[in-house]
């Protein structure tokens, strides 16, 4: 009775597994396009650059190996009137067939790419070798030498009325002056990169001197092989065979025009556009009904001058500007020539047409909530006025409550923690510093001045905390996006603990981390610094690197006003102590930087690294940091493998009667990577499969708690996870969920610390993480 039954199950198997074959749709005389490789001969040439001139790639691996989108396509039945047949398809990736054709074409852009380089003697072949039915490919190339520059000249040998233009516009002592600053040099290759980078500083160069009609294409290269072998004598030249002239001519901005209410719909219906007309410091403004915004914020933030010669990066960077007042939801900047007659710089009119956002605005949502690793649901309501005192200025109030579940202790009811709070934030884009003009710093950094009040009230099944912060500072960015910068001046919490529960404070056994709960304030002044080149504006992806910097120092501007007046300090158990304002307050200094690297692969898969170090010295009048400013290890941002602040510091292990309690491994010093591999598989679900490692430590010299110092074993006290997660992008909108599965844990004895195949690690000890966006 056992063997139909047998053979079914086989008979399914086999079913399923030719479901899932990657030849399914292979035609009997076609080749599946299973690999192809580029072999070159020079260590110059770069492999990734020359396959991106291949044009038929094979199908899309996950992990460089599993053809996951080729597998769901498979899935499908041949009937394509079916639903769930066109639903697989669409989310599939049908089989990549090998062409001859296509891979003659491959040869040929290849060689093309070649030439661009440099490589004027290259040759590309192509072989393929085919087995059970899959096509392997193979480019080979050999470069041969490479062509470089020998010689290097600017000047135009031939003269005739478009040089005489140039020569009496000035346009050719500009560019003859700013030669010293070419890209070129003799010894180069001859790639054409090279040369266009050299054509867009060219460019770039004359368009800020004036030189308004002036493009790229009138930057001409003559290339000589007098040179010597695979050598060439390069003339960098303006083209001189143009009949118009306006090109070569120089241009000033006489009149600027700004439309404070311009509305595209209405020009184009014909609707009435009648408008009114105000002329402030040389502008003339046009605005309908009312004017709704001061016209001082709009003239200081337009770097264009009137009377002054054309500049592009003027252009650009009013446009910049304009855009992060975030008052604007259309800026466009237009220029009309005017007749000058003969003259040798002729004028420009230029007009600003800007339609403005809606003032007020208001934002009401629901959320899951994953702080520490503690989930929860909130809300919050949020009110925003753009143009506050019609000078550009940001307004916001917010009100926020959450309740959340603390996982370390066992409470009655789903949730035992409850957060409520507003906060009031103000922010303008005037530079508010006393006794300092700084006029070229407000034009070069477009700074910003922030002020911010918030109160938040905690509790817990441990405590009831109170937080109340002020905050006073500035915010400003270089021209170029990449370096933003904040500095607060004043950064006030005053943190009030009640009802801290004995047992909890019992349970923490060092005096110096009991001090950490109790009632103090922070005044702290913070420095941070934020790089990125990731393009958000460009519809392509691609690499990028983002890199965070922060100074914080806290306590002692109070601590000189305590040796002022001369009031004796009080005792506690462990050191002596003063008190602001009836509380005791924290003296430290805080540097940490944090790296990453998203290495864009292909569209469907990416690779990310993060690497962070941290150091908070508590000294003087607290010897601990507090609370809030101490680093910690775990949770669904840092190491996944281990709850938040459950890991170390170093080999400490918690006590049993304490780990009740709500977790208190923190420590003064901490150093964590992540290396994280994401890849997209099918509608809005991405995966991703990660390894977490890192620690903290204390550096405090009267810290006694065993093992938790910083010393020269402590890379033997990295912690170490892996694990894998499942994501839900919707783009506005990203959930989380990761496995994370403990590989080494430092807090176990020295030859057991390695726990992925027994009791103390593995899938026993994982930790599932739910959050909302990507870790980092």
């Amino acid at each position: 009775m056992e063997t139909p039954n047998k053979i079914t199950f086989f008979l399914l198997i086999a079913l399923f597994t030719y479901s899932c074959s990657p030849m399914k749709y292979v035609g009997e005389k076609e080749f599946l396009l299973d690999r192809v490789r580029v072999k070159s001969d020079s260590r110059e040439l770069q492999r990734a650059d020359l396959k991106k001139t291949i044009r038929q790639k094979p199908n899309t691996r996950i992990l460089a190996s599993a053809r996951f989108h080729l597998w769901m396509y498979n899935l499908s039945g041949s009937d394509s009137t079916k639903r769930l047949n066109r639903w697989l398809r669409s989310i599939g990736e049908p089989p990549v067939i090998y062409s001859p054709f296509l891979a003659g074409r491959s040869v040929r852009q290849m060689e093309l790419m070649l030439l661009n380089k440099g490589y004027y003697q290259a040759t590309v072949s192509d072989s393929v070798r085919v087995k059970r039915r899959r096509a392997s490919v193979e480019y080979r190339v050999h470069a041969g030498a490479r062509t470089s520059i020998a010689e290097l000249s600017f000047r135009n040998r031939e003269r005739n009325d478009a040089n005489r233009v140039a020569e009496r516009t000035g346009l050719l002592d500009v560019y003859y002056r700013d030669t010293t600053a070419t890209v070129l040099h003799p010894g180069q290759p001859l790639d054409m990169d090279l040369l266009d980078g050299e054509r867009e500083r060219v460019t770039q160069t004359l368009r800020e001197k004036g030189y308004f009609n002036f493009s790229k294409n009138f930057v001409q290269f003559l290339a000589d092989s007098a040179g010597g072998e695979h050598a060439v004598n390069l003339a960098v030249r303006l083209a001189d065979n143009t009949s118009d002239t306006s090109l070569f001519r120089r241009y000033f901005v006489r009149d600027i025009r700004i439309d404070m209410d311009y509305d595209q719909l209405a020009m184009m219906s014909g609707a009435d556009t009648v408008t009114n007309r105000l002329d402030y410091r040389g502008y003339t403004i046009t605005y309908r009904d009312k004017l709704k915004i001061n016209p001082k914020v709009i003239v200081e933030t337009i770097q264009i001058n009137r009377n002054e010669l054309y500049n592009i990066r003027q252009v650009l960077e009013t446009y910049s500007r304009l855009q992060a007042l975030n008052l604007f939801r259309l800026v466009s900047i237009e220029f009309k020539e005017v007749d000058g007659g003969e003259h040798l710089v002729r004028p420009l009119d230029c007009t600003i047409r800007l339609t403005p956002l809606k003032r007020q605005s208001y934002n009401v949502a629901v959320e899951g909530t994953n702080t520490s690793g503690n989930l929860g649901i909130g809300g919050n309501f949020t009110y925003n006025h753009r143009n506050l005192f019609r000078g550009g200025e940001d307004f916001s109030i917010g009100i926020w409550g959450a309740i959340k579940k603390e996982q370390l202790r066992e409470t009655e009811g789903i949730f035992n923690t409850r957060e409520i709070g507003s906060e009031i934030k103000f922010v303008t884009p005037q530079f508010w510093m006393p006794l300092f003009r700084m006029k070229n710093f407000r034009r070069d950094y477009a700074p910003r001045t922030t002020i911010s009040f918030s109160y938040g009230f905690e509790d817990t099944p441990y405590y009831r905390r109170s937080i109340v912060n002020a905050r006073f500072g500035y915010l400003w960015r270089k021209a170029d996006k990449k370096w933003r910068y904040g500095l607060n001046i004043a950064d006030l919490n005053y943190v009030l603990m009640d009802n801290v529960e004995s047992s909890f404070i019992d349970s923490l056994k060092n005096e110096y981390i009991k001090s950490a709960y109790t009632d103090h304030m922070i005044l702290s002044a913070v420095f941070s610094a934020t790089y990125t080149d990731q393009l958000l504006s460009s519809r392509e992806k691609s690499s990028y690197n983002y890199l965070r910097v922060n100074v914080e120092s806290a306590g002692n501007l109070l601590r000189a006003l305590n040796s002022i007046d001369g009031h004796p300090g009080r005792n506690s158990p462990v050191d002596v102590y003063y008190k602001f304002l009836g509380v005791r307050y924290a003296q430290f200094i805080k540097m940490d930087a944090e790296y990453r690297y998203h290495w864009h692969v292909n569209d469907l898969n990416s690779l990310v690294w993060r690497f962070m170090i941290g150091c908070g010295y508590p000294y003087g009048n607290m010897k601990v940091l507090p609370v809030e400013e101490a680093y910690y290890c775990g949770g669904a941002n840092d190491l996944r493998a281990w709850q938040a602040r459950t890991l170390g510091p170093g080999t400490f292990v918690t006590p049993d009667a304490s780990r009740r309690w709500y977790p208190n491994s923190v420590g003064d010093f901490k150093l964590a990577a992540n290396v994280e591999q994401r890849f997209a598989l099918f509608w809005l679900l991405e995966g991703a499969f990660f390894i977490d490692a890192g620690n903290v430590w204390n550096v405090y010299s009267k810290e006694d708690r065993a093992g938790s110092r910083l010393s020269s074993s402590f890379l033997r006290q990295i912690a170490i996870g892996t694990g894998a997660g499942l994501r839900l992008n919707a783009n506005y909108f990203l959930l989380r969920f990761d496995l994370g599965i403990k590989l080494k844990d430092p807090t176990r004895p020295v030859g057991d610390r390695f726990v992925l195949l027994n009791r103390n690690g593995g899938f026993r000890r994982s930790v599932f993480n739910i959050a909302i966006g990507y870790p980092f």
